[in-house]
This record gives structure tokens, C-alpha cells and sequence, in this order.
């Protein structure tokens, strides 16, 4: 008996020192996890499209790759349109566009995909004009006039966060063994998650412009925590609590520091950015910034990556459902077996063996 008593304080002092240990490890790796990407950050090719006569082109090369190296890369273009169609369409950040007839010089900007790239072009615009050339600086997709800096979008990220994983963690506990209960409640709420939001957004800090479709932001924030959501409670239903785990580890360590959601992807260091893009928070911000500013365009890509994590979480449900009724199946067989070996110990039969339970 003293034996047991003296012996049973030493796992938990074991589980302190490892929690001591371990959970400033991962303090750690949560603060890295959001530095390493903000300090790498900056301008580092980005593309930009370039139309203008020839020597021209490679005259502007040159200069600007003299004053920011790397910080570039040039797309040219047959004409203004071409420029700005590829601008709309969130293939380059921004163009030059040289009228060789006029002289003219064109910058064309696009704040909405983020103020530093349009900060950039304007700050070029200034030192050309400082240098005598007849430069005109064009915004194709500027922000909200209550939002010059595009703070809604970046604080966005707290509530895709915190709307995906807080739904999956309530709804696996909540309904715990009712995986078709947790499909439709991860919709609902992600639905009514993105109405608050959005209403927020629109209606009380007038955040978005006045051309926005509102339903269209509607949907695209409701996605985005339904991509988290269902993937985070798919995991659940299947392996349990290491569901939860897994799903907080890729949306806030992973999903949330590589989004560019507040500057856009291109500045993040190569390839952050990048795979950023094919996590749902990235995605959500890129198809936002696509809904907000540049009528729908060059958002393809991204609604096609929320849907298909939305299709995985909501097949990984599915799945918990089809394997639902056979664990429950071997649960009552177990029972059964149970009761029967106890039936027969108490009736000084030997058995096979005992149940544990």
C-alpha cells in the first residue's frame, strides 16, 4: 500500500517537467512560425508588365533593376490593354505603359492586391516625375475609401481561424459520434459565421466598395471556414482528439502565417507565398481581394482549391459515417462477450477470460 502511495506522484511530476519543456518549445515555434515569413518578406520578383518601344524597355530594365535588384520580373506586353487586362486579371501587380507617340508614361497600380506593391509603383511614379517625365499614375483596383491601407482584408484572418477550428472542437464534442449532425452543422455555421462578418465589414465599418456584391463576399468568407471546418472535424471523426491537433497545427501555424492575407501573396518570401496559396485562409484572402476589387477576376484558381478542401473534409466525414456502425457493431459484440464471461465466472465456470471492463 505505501508502496502504490509513494509511486503514484511521479507520472505527474514526469507530465509537469513535460509540459514545462515542451509547451515553451512550442511557444516558440508558433512566434517563429509568423516571424520567419514577415521578416523574409519584401520585393522579390514581382511581376510587371512593361509596354513600350523597344530601347525603351530595356532602358527601364536596366534602371530598375540597377535601383531594386531581383526586386522585378518583367512580363512585356503588346500594348496598354494587354497590360491591363493582365493587372485585372492578378497575373502582374502593376504595369509601365510608354505611348511612344505622346511620350507619356503610364503606372498603372492596383492597391487591392495589397498596399505595398501599389506603394512601390507610386514611389517610382514620384522619382520619374522629380526627373522631368510626363508620368500619369492609374489605380485599376483601388480599395475602399473608408480603408486606404486594406486592414479589413488582413483581419480576416482571425475569423477564419477561430471560425474553423472553435466549429470543429464544439461540434466533435458536442455531437460526438453523429458525423452527419457535424456535416450540416459545419455548414450552418459557416454560413452564418461569414453573415456576421460580412455584415460587419459592409454595413457597420463600410470596409468594402461600393461595388461590391455583397452575397458573392458572403460566399467566398463561408467557404473558407467550411474548407477548415469540415477538414478539422473530418479528422476528428476518424482518428479523434489528434484530429484537432493536426487541424490547429495547419491553420495556425501553417494556414495563417503564409496567407499574405495583408500584404498578398507575392510578398512573401519564394515559395511561401506560393503554397500559401493552396491552404484555405491564402486562398480565401486571394479570392476575396478577387471579389472586392477586381470584379470576380483571377479567382478561379483559388475557389478551385476551397472547394476541393471542402470536398476532403466533407468526404472524410462521410467516411467516420460508413465506419460508424461497425465500430458500434464490434463495441455490442464486445459487451456481449463481456457479459457472458461474467455470467459464467460468477457461476464458477472457467473462462476463457475475463473481460477487462
Amino acid at each position: 500500500m505505501s508502496d502504490t502511495t509513494t509511486a503514484e506522484p511521479r507520472p505527474s511530476w514526469v507530465k509537469v517537467l513535460g509540459l514545462s519543456l515542451g509547451l515553451p518549445v512550442i511557444i516558440g515555434l508558433m512566434l517563429f512560425a509568423f516571424l520567419a515569413p514577415s521578416t523574409a518578406s519584401g520585393a522579390k520578383d514581382l511581376p510587371l508588365a512593361i509596354s513600350a518601344p523597344e530601347p525603351v524597355v530595356t532602358s527601364m530594365e536596366d534602371a530598375l533593376n540597377t535601383q531594386a535588384p531581383e526586386a522585378f520580373e518583367f512580363s512585356e506586353m503588346a500594348d496598354a490593354d494587354e497590360a491591363q487586362d493582365s493587372i485585372m486579371n492578378r497575373e502582374t501587380i502593376g504595369g509601365i505603359v510608354v505611348d511612344p507617340a505622346t511620350q507619356i508614361t503610364t503606372i498603372y497600380t492596383a492597391t487591392g492586391n495589397g498596399a505595398p506593391y501599389a506603394t512601390m509603383l507610386n514611389t517610382m511614379a514620384q522619382g520619374m516625375q522629380a526627373q522631368g517625365q510626363n508620368v500619369v499614375v492609374e489605380d485599376l483596383a483601388p480599395l475602399a475609401e473608408n480603408d486606404p491601407q486594406g486592414t479589413g482584408v488582413a483581419l480576416l484572418g482571425l475569423p477564419l481561424a477561430f471560425g474553423g477550428m472553435v466549429s470543429a472542437v464544439a461540434l466533435t464534442f458536442l455531437l460526438k459520434n453523429k458525423p452527419w449532425h457535424n456535416l450540416i452543422g459545419s455548414l450552418a455555421v459557416s454560413f452564418v459565421g461569414s453573415l456576421v462578418v460580412a455584415s460587419i465589414m459592409h454595413f457597420g465599418y463600410d470596409l468594402f466598395p461600393e461595388s461590391t456584391n455583397f452575397w458573392g463576399v458572403v460566399g467566398t468568407i463561408a467557404l473558407g471556414i467550411a474548407a477548415t471546418s469540415l477538414v478539422v472535424t473530418g479528422l476528428a471523426s476518424l482518428i479523434g482528439p489528434a484530429g484537432l491537433g493536426i487541424g490547429a497545427i495547419l491553420t495556425i501555424f501553417v494556414s495563417n502565417p503564409l496567407s499574405g492575407l495583408s500584404t498578398g501573396w507575392w510578398w512573401l518570401p519564394s515559395p511561401w507565398g506560393a503554397i500559401g496559396q493552396y491552404i484555405p485562409i491564402g486562398a480565401t484572402g486571394h479570392l476575396l481581394r478577387s471579389d472586392l476589387f477586381f470584379d470576380g477576376q483571377g479567382g478561379t484558381p483559388a475557389l478551385w482549391v476551397l472547394l476541393t478542401w471542402t470536398i476532403i473534409g466533407a468526404a472524410l466525414i462521410a467516411l467516420s459515417a460508413v465506419r460508424l456502425p461497425r465500430q458500434e457493431q464490434c463495441t455490442g459484440s464486445c459487451r456481449l462477450t463481456c457479459s457472458i464471461e461474467k455470467i459464467r465466472h460468477n457461476h464458477q465456470v472457467e473462462p476463457d477470460f475475463l473481460c477487462a471492463s
